[in-house]
């Protein structure tokens, strides 16, 4: 699969970039605590394909005009 295919990818730095947003020191980001970031994400995903599909929505009633999203 080419990068270009990748549509998201979350890694530790990523999550742990989150925590510090949010005060939360580095320590506190266990592999406990991904398993529970990871669960967390992947239920969200599970079945939520109308986010996706709200995208897909969103990006063709946009018309392709204006400025790509970044990331």
């Amino acid at each position: 699969m080419a990068s270009q295919d990748i549509v998201i990818i979350l890694s530790k730095d990523d999550i742990v970039a989150c925590a510090k947003e949010m005060g939360i020191p580095e320590a506190a980001i266990s592999d406990d605590v991904l398993r529970w970031i990871k669960h967390g994400v992947q239920s969200a995903l599970v079945g939520g394909t109308e986010v996706v599909k709200a995208a897909i929505r969103y990006g063709i009633g946009a018309g392709g005009s204006g400025p790509l999203p970044r990331g």
